[in-house]
């Protein structure tokens, strides 16, 4: 029986300690961190713990996402790696490995050009399946846009754009529905980058603002070609002294974080060409895609997976009875209003105070908020959730790694500390399943598990914006359409409207004055949250 030493395991658990103090205090921006400080009440999200655990690992130590979610400050952190076995070397998927994954008769099949070929995600394929049967080529196409301050010399920014793509495959990814056994994404080994100019001059500032939104509201309305890379598209708008960018991308290729990925490497890859050098960006991990179909195949084939959610879904919907709302919606109404400084301010603290995420508190705020509008003690509402996968750099992939999961809630007249750690909870619950694809949970209900969904978005990948030398950037502007009947976006510290709740809804199932008291309910629950009531 090989057992370990408590001297040396009391030891070992004091040198974890330092080294991880050290780790998180660093990736939550160098703050101090006392050993018994929650790691998500100091401000770790998802992305953020990703770090942490790709920090840990790299220095040899056992670690997965699951133990920083049930031992969330570094003391109890470090007793519990204390006692687990040294981890083995990580190495990537060889290529044979990542081609395994599709049958032998479909990989005769790939054609000449093509990188890596792999089987689509059940979530690529759910998203696509829904925009096909929509008919919409709006829905899940989403633009962002923003006006860059330095001079625009096309040539080098061509340059650029062919780097990002040639940097992230997702950039080069087009999807075969039907030559293949199953449904498949082909990365291609190189793509034209696909990049249009225009050029106004000096005497109307706003025309370049007025030409970005116009070319935007064309591109949404052209279909998708899912058989041609790239499924993206860049359009410069420039000026003399500025220009505007729009990057126009469906999100089967890449999420929001990933968005904010591509636009901050853009404009570092941009900037140093300016300065007549190279950019040095690290690289993204080349298997994280394989990596994500591997896991999620996994959640496929589990019954613990499938149980779970099923227990989380299975109440009555909120808004509309069995039959009224499914497919895709037309969410094309919306209705916002900013947080206040002091409201937020106000929440950290008691998200500190209660040992929780400032998600969780906005999550318990929402479920509180969806209790007065409905008269409803017992809700799910759907939550956006991050799946990247556990390695080193993850936060640097570009692709479709978010879902959205069943979360339900009782009891809601508790205290919003104790609901946000009630939220925090069934979060931390179910983040070993958090991959499982959400038109699996839909199957088995039998209806839409959720007609609520509520996403916490806090894009801190912006701020390596700070430090890049030569440009600036401003008037950030986002256009998208969601497939869900009634969404909740909470966006922390936007690029430039700060903090801010937005609603989208469809206006032929919900109403503009029932939407508005839902929003009312929100507010005044965020605002009791900060203790500003």
């Amino acid at each position: 029986m090989n057992e370990r030493n408590p001297h040396t395991m009391e030891q070992s658990a004091t040198d974890l300690t330092a080294v991880l103090t050290g780790i998180v205090g660093g990736q939550l921006g160098g703050q101090e961190v006392d050993p018994d400080d929650d790691f998500y009440a100091l401000g770790g999200d998802s992305l953020i713990a990703l770090r942490v655990v790709s920090a840990v690992q790299e220095r040899g130590i056992a670690m997965t996402l699951k133990d920083l979610l049930f031992h969330p400050t570094v003391r109890e952190l470090a007793a519990h790696l204390a006692t687990q076995a040294p981890a083995p070397a990580a190495a990537p998927a060889p290529a044979a490995e990542r081609e395994a994954l599709l049958d032998p008769s479909d990989r005769i099949l790939v054609p000449v050009g093509v990188a890596a070929a792999l089987p689509a995600s059940a979530l690529q394929v759910g998203i696509i399946y829904l925009c096909e049967t929509s008919g919409d080529p709006e829905l899940y196409h989403s633009i962002i846009g923003w006006e860059t301050v330095a001079a625009f010399d096309e040539r080098l920014f061509r340059e650029a754009l062919a780097e990002l793509c040639d940097r992230h495959a997702a950039l080069r990814t087009s999807f075969d529905l039907g030559t293949y056994s199953e449904s498949v994404q082909l990365q291609w080994e190189k793509v034209e980058p696909p990049l249009t100019v225009e050029r106004i001059g000096d005497e109307n500032p706003a025309k370049g603002h007025d030409s970005i939104r116009d070319w935007s509201r064309e591109g949404l309305a052209l279909p998708i070609d899912w058989s041609r890379a790239p499924l993206f598209r860049c359009h410069v708008v420039a000026q003399p002294d500025s220009f505007h960018v729009a990057i126009a991308s469906h999100h089967a290729i890449v999420d929001g974080w990933s968005y904010g990925r591509l636009i901050v490497d853009l404009l570092e890859l941009y900037a140093a060409k300016l300065r007549g050098e190279n950019a040095e960006l690290p690289r993204p991990p080349a298997t994280g895609e394989h990596d994500f179909i591997v896991a999620e195949r996994e959640l496929l084939a589990s019954g613990e997976a499938a149980d779970f959610w099923h227990g989380q879904a299975d109440s009555e919907p909120l808004l509309f009875s069995h039959g009224q709302f499914h497919g895709a919606a037309n969410a094309v109404a919306g209705v916002a209003f900013t947080v206040p400084g002091v409201v937020l301010d106000g929440m950290r603290a008691t998200a500190r105070d209660a040992g929780v995420s400032l998600k969780s508190l906005a999550l318990a705020a929402h479920a509180r908020a969806l209790s007065a509008w409905t008269g409803r003690d017992d809700v799910v509402s759907g939550v956006v959730v991050n799946t990247r996968p556990e390695r080193p750099g993850a936060d640097l992939m570009v692709g479709l790694y978010l879902n959205t999961v069943p979360l339900r809630l009782t009891d809601l007249g508790a205290p919003l500390p104790e609901l946000a750690r009630r939220a925090h909870a069934s979060e931390r619950d179910g983040a070993p399943y958090r991959a499982f694809p959400l038109a699996q949970i839909e199957s088995r209900l039998g209806r839409p598990p959720f007609d609520v969904t509520f996403n916490f978005m806090n894009f801190h990948v912006y701020e390596d914006l700070d430090g890049t030398q030569g440009l600036r950037t401003r008037d950030w502007w986002v256009k998208g359409k969601p497939s869900f009947p009634f969404r909740v976006d909470f966006e922390v510290d936007g690029a430039e409207a700060g903090s801010r709740v937005s609603v989208a809804y469809d206006p032929a199932l919900l109403d503009e004055a029932r939407v508005r008291e839902y929003a009312r309910h929100f507010e005044a629950a965020l605002t009791a949250a900060g203790g500003t009531a």
